[in-house]
């Protein structure tokens, strides 16, 4: 695309999706805001596609702004296709674009930018979209990103943020990839799953030419007649790809008698063999480029003379082997021959190419680009010092998964560091770019590695050091045993002097001990931090302690005004600093102290400013800014915004794979809404990840125990219980978490739901595990004091489902009157009404409803019935539709013909006696008692014979 000549040769086979880019990309719709996704095999077709679609283009008067993603595996620059879009402008243009937004400077070329000390993600990212904005306003802008299937992790958020914006003006984006590169595990295959989501995004697939095409083109393509067996032979052997097509043609391989090389590769080297050896020698040079080189040093590279070098360009560019893209720039006319020279390079041969790319790099050039050269022409001296630089350039533009690379490459070039390196320092960064990457526990393997060598007669704050970011990391990791064991250790190896390693370590305690609810021991320790912190000057420990203080406070209850603007001042001052740490624990902290209120808006609004905040500056998989996203989802499943709930927790593009399974998990509370059980055994494969997350461990464990006993099998609805129960003991050391008190009730409200399917035997069974679940209730619940709304909401509701449990049974200590039961039940209904949660709302109605009908309110158990049918049908909540479906209105016979018999098996139903029961005491077969159990409930029009008790009772069928 950056190729400004119009094609040769007309187009063949491609009419139809020319015609779609065309109007897509607003050449002949202007109208149209369309983004387009163009995939396809390699070869298909894609970049001739493209350079018509540029052509056409240009000649309606659009700027045309292209950039390509390289192969160039862990050396990846971020933002490389932007940066060479760009570059393709006037050095007015770029000049003026410099001026206007100077986040944009990293993609721009010196001296339309100056170095800086770097921009945050989302200045950078802005930038880019209001540049292209800008540049809209002179003229129509089609901006056209290449082999997005290369893109580096940054590239591709960059990518995602631009497709999702809305432009005030004409700018049109096309982006291509190899359909073909896309296994199970590329990470684009997850980004394109989003990003046809984003409103707007369209698809495009090319598809192999028909064979009547593939002739055409061979008839077009070739320089002599084809035989009609030389023209089969290139249909047959081409399989509809215009590359391989092409291919065959310019290696004489038309005559079917010749053998076709096994691999791809053998048949593109194929044409290499008609090169002169000068030629040959500029191409295999060429191979090992990254594209930013410049010509300069390709040509030293090359080792040729002036003449030698005119020859072997022209010759290159004759057999197709090379293009022009500018007044001095080379590339491969297709990726795959450079991939497949580069691959035949002879070892001492790829050395000496780099080792002359590396000489001949100007001093600016990229860190990236030196590193990659120096590495691979065994200069590891150079090749350590240019990785490190590269690492700390990718953080400056918040490309963290880069930073992570380019720091463990460092890492294995320890050993030709130079001296006075700090080992420690590179090990922490390291280990700091992997956390925010969101890769915790690679980052915690490779601190405790580290830790495990360091020699004993090592000075003791190399061993503090690397205690307190093991400390951190298992902390955001939620290991808390790690962490306590991390941060006591630091408090003997670090001396408690006035130094910022010692504030950083009384900052973790505070950290530590205030998730360990020893709120007097944390506060201590946190005072010491901001002392240290602020004697020293050491922001980090000053934030660090004051979010930990503040956290204190809020849950003494005191002061909710000034915790509250404690918490936005941290923010803030954060935020000013660039010390997004502490202001994604701020806004996270903030948002809790909304949720544990009750107040489920406020919390709504304030996760999201967290997960905004996180994406915007590349913490999306880092401490905090994955919670934003993540309680975003369990907030939204509250509210009753299961579709949005889905959606947040679909987002999975440059996930890891563990951040994957914690979203799956919350997002399993809408499937168990819904009553989808065939995700039971979809989400098998995640479950070990969620042990390594509380949120994530208690929300799909709550999800399956919904699941389970929506399938009947109230067993493993126990196991699930029992299996978090000793999870958190064993893991987290906290038997009596807070969410036990949700579990129970949810646990116990399915035993009641299924109590009368079953016989006495298995209803004691259930009722006998009823001492047990209120204990762990109780015990939940003193150890959270004071316990918040929604805690309150679901102390009641176990109450209630356990009564509802002895009430549906017919007997045992535990049961309750029917006044008793509404009383009950309107509490627990009116604690979710304040909650803001429709769904438990509706599921405490048709609970209150039922235990209305039964006594005879018809009237206000109809209305609480349609109330709740509402909401289920808007949820799409199955589960609860089946229990609504059970308490509608049945018919009752005004004409009840109960016989003598009937009337005596009815009164000893009402008692709560088991059919073996009933047929000892009237002296008649177990089976029998069955049949005229199923007569009166046809008699009353009952469902069941709790509700024909019931229903006896109101009319007056049964004896005193």
């Amino acid at each position: 695309m950056a190729d400004t000549r119009a094609p040769s040769t007309r187009l063949v086979g491609r009419t139809r999706e020319l015609d779609q880019l065309l109007g897509l990309a607003g050449v002949t719709a202007p109208e149209a805001r369309d983004v387009v996704l163009l995939g396809g095999d390699a070869g298909i077709g894609k970049t001739r596609l493209l350079r018509e679609l540029g052509a056409a283009a240009r000649e309606a008067g659009h700027r045309v702004m292209a950039g390509h993603c390289l192969d160039l595996g862990d050396s990846a620059l971020p933002y490389q296709p932007f940066a060479e879009a760009f570059s393709g402008l006037s050095d007015a243009e770029r000049d003026a674009l410099a001026e206007r937004f100077p986040a944009l400077g990293p993609l721009l070329p010196r001296p339309s930018a100056a170095p800086g000390p770097g921009v945050e993600r989302a200045e950078l990212f802005a930038s880019v979209v209001a540049a292209l904005d800008s540049l809209a306003a002179e003229r129509p802008v089609l901006l056209v990103i290449e082999d997005a299937h290369w893109a580096d992790a940054s590239t591709r958020h960059l990518i995602r943020y631009v497709l999702a914006q809305g432009f005030r003006g004409a700018v049109h984006v096309v982006v291509s990839y190899r359909a073909d590169d896309l296994h199970r595990r590329h990470p684009l295959r997850e980004a394109l799953s989003e990003w046809v989501r984003l409103p707007r995004v369209r698809r495009v697939e090319l598809e192999p030419l028909a064979d009547a095409d593939v002739a055409d083109l061979a008839r077009v393509r070739s320089t002599a007649e084809l035989p009609a067996e030389g023209l089969r032979a290139v249909v047959q052997r081409a399989g509809g790809n215009a590359f391989f097509v092409e291919e065959l043609l310019d290696a004489g391989l038309a005559d079917h008698r010749s053998s076709l090389p096994e691999t791809l590769s053998d048949l593109l080297l194929v044409r290499l063999e008609r090169l002169d050896d000068g030629a040959r020698r500029l191409v295999r040079a060429a191979s090992v480029t990254d594209g930013r080189e410049g010509f300069t040093a390709l040509a030293a590279a090359a080792g040729l003379s002036d003449d030698e070098l005119d020859d072997a360009l022209v010759a290159a560019v004759d057999h197709k082997v090379l293009r022009r893209t500018g007044s001095d720039d080379y590339v491969f006319r297709h990726a795959l021959l450079g991939e497949a020279l580069r691959d035949d390079l002879l070892p001492g041969e790829r050395r000496r190419i780099h080792a002359a790319f590396l000489a001949a790099l100007p001093d600016d050039a990229p860190p990236a680009t030196v590193a990659r050269h120096a590495l691979a022409a065994g200069q590891r001296e150079t090749a350590f010092t240019a990785t490190v630089r590269a690492a700390e350039a990718a953080g400056r533009v918040a490309g963290y998964d880069e930073a992570a690379q380019h720091y463990e490459r460092a890492l294995d070039l320890i050993d030709a560091a130079p001296g006075g390196t700090d080992e420690i320092d590179l090990v922490i960064d390291a280990a700091n770019a992997l956390v925010t990457s969101g890769q915790l526990m690679r980052a915690l393997g490779l601190l405790r590695d580290h830790l495990a060598g360091l020699a004993t007669d090592v000075h003791r704050d190399c061993h503090g050091r690397l205690l307190v970011a093991i400390g951190n990391t298992s902390y955001f990791a939620n290991l808390d045993a790690d962490a306590e064991q991390a941060s006591v250790r630091a408090t003997q190896v670090v001396p408690d002097e006035p130094t910022v390693l010692r504030g950083e370590v009384a900052a973790l305690r505070a950290r530590v001990l205030a998730n360990r609810r020893r709120d007097r021991e944390a506060a201590q320790w946190g005072e010491q931090a901001l002392r240290i912190g602020e004697a020293t000057r050491a922001e980090a420990v000053i934030f660090d302690a004051k979010a930990t203080v503040t956290r204190l406070l809020a849950r003494s209850g005191d002061g909710s005004h000034e915790t509250m603007q404690a918490f936005r001042e941290l923010i803030d001052a954060s935020r000013a600093s660039g010390h997004v740490l502490g202001e994604l624990r701020g806004l996270n902290q903030m948002a809790f102290v909304h949720f544990n209120a009750g107040e489920l808006d406020a919390a709504a609004e304030t996760f999201d400013e967290e997960r905004r905040r996180a994406a915007r500056t590349g913490w999306s998989w880092g401490p905090y800014g994955f919670d934003g996203r993540f309680f975003g989802v369990l907030v939204a499943f509250m509210r009753g915004r299961w579709d949005e709930a889905l959606e947040l927790g679909a987002v999975r593009a440059g996930a890891p794979p563990e951040f994957d399974a914690y979203l799956t998990a919350v997002s399993l509370l809408v499937s168990a809404g819904r009553g989808d059980t065939a995700q039971i055994e979809r989400t098998l494969p995640q479950r070990a990840l969620w042990r390594h997350d509380q949120a994530s461990a208690i929300h799909g464990t709550s999800a399956l125990v919904e699941l389970a006993g929506a399938g009947g099998d109230l067993a493993a609805a126990r196991r699930h219980y029992d299996d978090l129960v000793e999870l958190h003991t064993r893991s987290w050391d906290e038997p009596d978490f807070p969410a036990r008190i949700r579990l129970v009730a949810l646990l116990v409200g399915q035993y009641a739901g299924a109590v009368r399917t079953l016989d006495r035997a298995g209803q004691q069974l259930l009722v006998d595990q009823v001492p047990e679940l209120l204990a762990d209730v109780e015990r939940a619940a003193r150890t959270t004091q004071p316990l918040g709304p929604e805690g309150l909401a679901w102390q009641a509701r176990a109450h209630a489902e356990v009564a509802r449990l002895h009430w549906l049974a017919g007997s045992g200590p535990g049961a309750a009157s029917s006044a008793d039961l509404v009383a009950a039940w309107r509490a627990v209904r009116e604690g979710f009404v304040g909650l803001g949660d429709p769904y438990e709302t509706a599921r405490s109605s048709a609970r209150l409803a039922a235990v209305l009908v039964a006594s005879g309110d018809d009237a206000e158990g109809a209305g609480l019935v349609a109330e709740a049918r509402a909401t289920a049908v808007g949820l799409g909540a199955r589960p609860l539709l089946a229990e609504l479906d059970r308490l509608s209105p049945r018919p009752v016979r005004a004409d009840v013909d109960l016989t003598p018999r009937e009337r005596e098996v009815l009164q000893q139903v009402a008692a709560g006696r088991s059919n073996g029961e009933i047929g000892t005491r009237l002296f008649i077969s177990t089976k029998t008692v069955s049949v005229h159990v199923s007569n009166i409930l046809a008699k009353l029009g009952a469902a069941g014979r709790t509700e024909a008790a019931a229903i006896a009772r109101r009319r007056g069928l049964l004896d005193d």
